[in-house]
């Protein structure tokens, strides 16, 4: 009798097999890719996909006022400025001035400001996600363009870019320069358009340099590339020097003429020590922790770089020098978040942009994929659907532990609700949301009012003041509240915190308690005879 042939275990028709490479697309995802082609080719039809896209990815938060403690103070800062305060001289920071006027134009859009600046980011992630598309095209089909796009969007809420933090901004201004540089990157010569399309570069660098300092090290790759770009097609050295001067001028521009307004009514000073000086001062959070929030940062970041580097072979036939600028600014990219050190999670979000864009032809290869197989039922899912797919999930997983640690409108609100109609001075809040600030109307009682500033040891030396000092001050005009928290942040400074705690103790009584996010925030209440 003859034996049957053995059946191996992945016969079974409850397997499922998982390949990233899969053969030829099956009939339906044929049709799919035919269906989706007008929006993929179609400008408006794509704009209007990314925007759908960026609405559902982005509407878990909108309206949330604490979204991220960066974004609360960026709103607090320009909502003063229309009332005639001055960034680094009413109100502290190391942010350049362009991102403070920002979110003052966002103000001028009426309302509480928290639902418009948010708004107003989703709408600068959709404009940054369709440059991205136009970029990819030199790399990959329409398919894998589009991808690309939809794929920055999601890729945001990766790393807390789903409220307004200063690369949602300032990857616009910088996906834009590079997509002037491909332009002359792709023309053979470098005549006056080459030029002219390099000084608009260098100016959006600029502009974008003025909303966050580390577009800096992208900018000297685009300066970089232009030299070569002209050199390699026969300018002369005299010419290309003038160019240079030309393109280095346009880059500084921006912040020259913030540095200028400021000397020019007396507080140059201040400037500098705010935008520069400060940023070498700052101490680090200690080895072990940096290691820790650079390694999360690659983590999150592997499947974006997977498949970026499995594009490099997939690439459509372009010039060897746009493959190798793109390239180059996703280096120059990398090499700005290793230098700027700290590493915090939105740290990496200038990284998205260039990765997408390299990965685009592999979101667009016909045969990378996804193949779900058992006897009875075969599942392909294009490359760039199943990232967006694994995207999705830990965006909104990373997203719901945002809220859950950083809290929920309703949390603070109720804080502000208490304190609003029994202020009579400043509200001081020692340790909790800048936020409420705004949300109570209170006057600020110090040049330095977000929070981490006079309170983490890592910026004690860095902000142009002795903290405890000015904690001293604040308290000596004897705030009617303080906010405070029951779980201080680790790296509190302990002279700050002793003198804090001694002080509360003494002359206040906690009034209210309510948990925000993962801590309880305490409003203290001053004694009648503290």
């Amino acid at each position: 009798m003859q034996r049957s042939p053995a059946r191996s275990w992945t016969d079974s028709p409850h397997f499922r097999q998982l390949r990233l490479v899969a053969p030829a697309p099956l009939p339906w995802t044929a049709r799919l890719a035919a269906a989706t082609r007008v929006w993929a080719t179609n400008p408006a039809l794509l704009a209007a996909l990314l925007l759908i896209v960026a609405i559902a990815a982005r509407s878990a938060q909108f309206g949330n006022p604490v979204v991220q403690v960066d974004d609360e103070f960026y709103l607090l800062t320009g909502d003063r400025m229309l009332h005639g305060a001055l960034p680094y001289v009413d109100i502290w920071d190391r942010k350049p001035v362009g991102l403070f006027l920002i979110y003052a134009a966002i103000r001028l859009l009426g309302g509480a400001g928290v639902l418009q600046y948010q708004l107003v980011a989703t709408l600068f992630a959709v404009a940054t996600g369709f440059v991205i598309a136009r970029i990819a095209r030199n790399l990959a089909g329409p398919h894998g363009a589009a991808a690309a796009g939809v794929v920055y969007i999601l890729y945001l809420g990766m790393f807390g870019g789903e409220g307004g933090q200063s690369p949602v901004f300032y990857n616009l201004f910088v996906a834009l320069a590079v997509w002037a540089m491909t332009d002359i990157a792709r023309r053979p010569g470098f005549g006056r358009r080459a030029f002219a399309m390099g000084l608009a570069a260098m100016l959006l660098v600029g502009v974008a340099m003025q909303v966050k300092y580390t577009a800096l090290f992208e900018g000297m790759f685009f300066g970089l590339a232009l030299l070569w770009f002209g050199w390699q097609r026969g300018v002369g050295r005299v010419a290309l020097a003038a160019m240079a001067g030309a393109w280095i001028a346009a880059a500084l521009l921006p912040t020259l003429a913030a540095w200028g307004y400021y000397a020019a009514i007396g507080h140059g000073d201040a400037f500098v020590q705010a935008n520069f000086v400060s940023i070498l001062d700052r101490t680090s959070d200690g080895v072990g922790i940096t290691l820790k929030r650079l390694g999360w940062i690659a983590l999150c970041l592997a499947p974006l770089g997977i498949a970026a580097w499995l594009g490099r072979g997939l690439a459509r036939p372009v010039g060897e020098d746009v493959r190798r600028f793109l390239q180059g600014w996703a280096i120059a990219a990398i090499g700005g978040v290793l230098i700027f050190g700290t590493y915090f999670d939105h740290y990496a979000l200038p990284l998205i942009a260039p990765l997408c864009v390299l990965a685009a032809a592999w979101f667009g290869d016909a045969e990378a994929g996804v193949v779900l197989a058992s006897a009875n039922v075969r599942l392909r899912i294009p490359a760039g659907v199943a990232l967006m797919a694994l995207v999705t999930g830990l965006s909104l997983l990373l997203i719901n532990d945002n809220r859950r640690d950083r809290g929920w409108g309703p949390q603070v609100e109720r804080m502000a609700d208490f304190i609003r109609p029994q202020l009579r001075d400043c509200l001081y809040v020692f340790d909790g949301e800048p936020s409420l600030y705004q949300l109570t109307g209170s006057c600020l009682p110090t040049r330095w009012p977000f929070p981490s500033h006079l309170s983490l040891s890592r910026e004690s030396q860095a902000i142009g003041t002795d903290p405890v000092a000015e904690i001293r001050r604040i308290m000596a005009a004897k705030p009617e509240f303080v906010v405070a928290s029951t779980r201080p942040d680790p790296d509190l400074n302990p002279r700050a915190l002793d003198y804090m705690t001694a002080l509360l103790a003494r002359d206040y009584v906690p009034a209210l308690e309510v948990p925000v996010g993962s801590r309880s925030r305490i409003v203290y209440r001053r004694r009648p005879n503290g």
